[in-house]
């Protein structure tokens, strides 16, 4: 008898180990610390799949970027509490943590949770302690619902792991009413709690309704390989999108990824994305942040709006133009904003490739955007890059092959970095900040408007002003080429207090109606009117032995040179060559220290002093029109 009993209670401990819903089951082993959630769930080698990606603790400011132990981990135990759908059931392990009606399923404790199986009329629904932590592994799950198929209504945070290689499915209805507390759920996975998706599966969600993936709280994707196809948004969160190593294909009606806490903007609101693939389709906005945009590396492919092709009429418009004002409700859209990333307050790109297809702006920040490590190419139908106050590119590629204008800010630095665009209008252009066309007083000028070229490589054909600035315009290094326009209301260089070169070449060439130079200060420049050359037509500036002191080939027609470059010297004799051909020319005919071969001398030039000009003025041009 004694014997017996010691096996029935051998029984009932083996069971009470294997139980899945207790929450200080061992196969979860989590705490309800936030400070534990690093900790792995304790499984044998056996019955574990394996992480495939590391923690990072990072901040910016106060904005907290870090992607906890636990968000990169893809383990899980697979002898956990299962719960398999059918069309007509669901075969759910016995546990009081799990309630089944019908093919409707709610889960109540903290634990892990393996789903699988399909159902044509399914739900899951999470409803816990508010300090409970839940693993739910999608194993092959294809659930489609009347409403939401997953909805999470309380619990301190949940992981969405998709095991390896399996492929699920969520869909919800087109059409249905439910509500949380405050909430109208509107996804097809909803939450009110954290949010972390990772693994290497892949799971597929089709928002019929509105949005594909919605949470009030942090969201983060890990990892894993996301699709959604969503009539409303893709991809909302309230407080911060978190993204790391994920594939993620998104095709939205209207924005595609977007975080909206209004309220909280120094520390949530914000998206960050650390690595990854992304292919985005949107109506509207493709990425969009109500504080932070943050990219530290990744591949995007991103189409909003419909693409440049799709531009809209540019008009006089109000300060903000284009900009959603954000509120609470993930119900708000904006018909209007069709940019690929926006920011309400800043823009940081630190690395990446971006493949950017925007019917309005590509890169907008109703604050700052600072750019270094990446590589761009840009097609707009309105601005390639618009900062309302200050845009810094410190390094990388960015070419604009078609825009409005290609690159706006209250001020602009460039620092470094290799840049073409193409504008038809101005080139790079430093306004009123708002993307505003009216001034109260179109002549004045604003000192705290600076364009400033400090390094790099720069090349701009634009049909308005090449370099335009309501204040200074500054050159201490780098190497600018500027194809200006060919009607007389513009001008390849165009400021509206004060023009100085210090160092670095600059070449501009266009049409001699609005034209101004640039003074040189340690550094001789020249301006001068020349007859007319059609586009394509090279020009030199060679030495009195005939080398190549900077040479350009313009695309389009000029008749207006200004040209500085450091080894221009006071008291020597220049020619301006046209039509050579000059030996160990770049792709847009730069090249110095070169020799020239056949062409026309147009004119020749003495050095008397640092700053030559025929035309003009070196303190503010001539001709010079009203901002724009």
């Amino acid at each position: 008898m004694k014997r017996i009993l010691a096996l029935i209670l051998c029984a009932v401990l083996v069971l009470s180990f294997t139980a899945c819903s207790q929450e200080s089951s061992s196969t979860d082993n989590t705490q309800n610390a936030e400070t534990t959630e690093s900790t792995a769930i304790q499984t044998t080698e056996q019955t574990t799949v394996k992480a495939e990606t590391t923690a990072t603790t990072l901040k910016d400011g106060d904005y907290d970027l870090s992607f906890t132990e636990r968000d990169c981990d893809y383990s899980y135990d697979e002898t956990a509490c299962k719960i398999t759908f059918s069309d007509t059931s669901v075969k759910a392990d016995n546990s009081s943590a799990i309630t089944v009606n019908g093919t409707d399923v709610t889960i109540t404790s903290e634990g892990t949770y393996i789903l699988s199986g399909g159902c044509n009329n399914g739900s899951i629904t999470v409803e816990a302690d508010d300090k409970a932590k839940l693993q739910l592994v999608f194993d092959g799950l294809d659930l489609t619902s009347t409403q939401s198929p997953l909805v999470i209504k309380s619990g301190d945070k949940v992981f969405i792991t998709l095991a390896k290689g399996s492929e699920s499915s969520l869909s919800d209805g087109s059409s249905y009413s439910l509500t949380i507390d405050d909430s109208t759920v509107d996804g097809a996975i909803f939450s009110k709690s954290d949010v972390t998706i990772n693994g290497s599966g892949s799971l597929s969600i089709n928002g019929n309704y509105k949005h594909g993936i919605v949470s009030k709280d942090d969201l983060a994707i890990v990892g894993a390989t996301v699709n959604v196809n969503s009539t409303s948004t893709g991809i909302d969160s309230k407080d911060c999108v978190k993204l790391k190593d994920a594939y993620i294909t998104v095709t939205a009606g209207s924005d595609a990824i977007r975080s909206t806490n209004t309220e909280e903007t120094d520390t949530r609101g914000f998206v960050y994305i650390s690595g990854g693939s992304f292919n985005l389709t949107s109506e509207n906005d493709a990425i969009q942040s109500a504080s932070m945009l943050r990219v530290d590396s990744g591949a995007f492919d991103i189409t909003s709006g419909g693409g440049s092709e799709n531009t809209k009429a540019h008009y006089n418009e109000p300060m903000g133009r284009g900009m959603q004002m954000f509120t609470s409700s993930s119900d708000i859209e904006d018909s209007e904003s069709t940019k690929s990333l926006k920011a309400a307050l800043s823009i940081k790109i630190n690395g990446g490739e971006f493949s950017l297809n925007s019917s309005d702006d590509a890169l907008h920040s109703n604050g700052d955007i600072s750019i270094s490590n990446s590589t761009f190419k840009v097609s707009s139908g309105d601005d390639g890059l618009h900062a309302d106050n200050s845009l810094t590119i410190d390094g990388g590629t960015i070419d604009i092959t078609k825009s409005y204008e290609g690159v706006e800010g209250g001020q602009i630095t460039v620092n470094g970095g290799k840049i073409a665009l193409v504008s038809s209008d101005d080139g790079f252009n430093v306004a009123g900040g708002n993307d505003e066309m009216v001034r109260q007083d179109p002549f004045s000028a604003d000192s705290s408007k600076m364009l400033t070229i400090n390094g790099g490589y720069i090349f701009v054909n634009a049909s308005g002003d090449g370099l335009d600035s309501n204040g200074s315009l500054t050159v201490t290094g780098g190497t600018v080429l500027v194809s200006g326009p060919e009607n007389s209301g513009n001008g390849s260089l165009d400021y509206n207090s004060s023009s100085k070169i210090t160092g670095g070449t600059l070449i501009a060439l266009g049409c001699s109606g609005m034209a101004q130079s640039i003074t040189g200060e340690g550094q001789c420049s020249i301006s001068t009117n020349i007859s007319a050359h059609s586009g394509n037509t090279s020009f030199a500036l060679c030495d009195n032995s005939g080398n190549v002191i900077a040479s350009f080939t313009p695309p389009k027609q000029y008749s207006n040179v200004v040209v500085s470059a450091p080894a221009i010297k006071t008291g020597e004799s220049y020619s301006i060559v046209c039509g050579a051909t000059v030996s160990g020319a770049d792709e847009n005919g730069f090249a110095q220290s070169a020799s020239a071969n056949g062409g026309t001398t147009v004119t020749e030039i003495t050095m008397n002093d640092e700053n030559y000009g025929s035309v003009g003025s070196f303190g503010g041009g001539m001709g010079h029109k009203p901002r724009m």
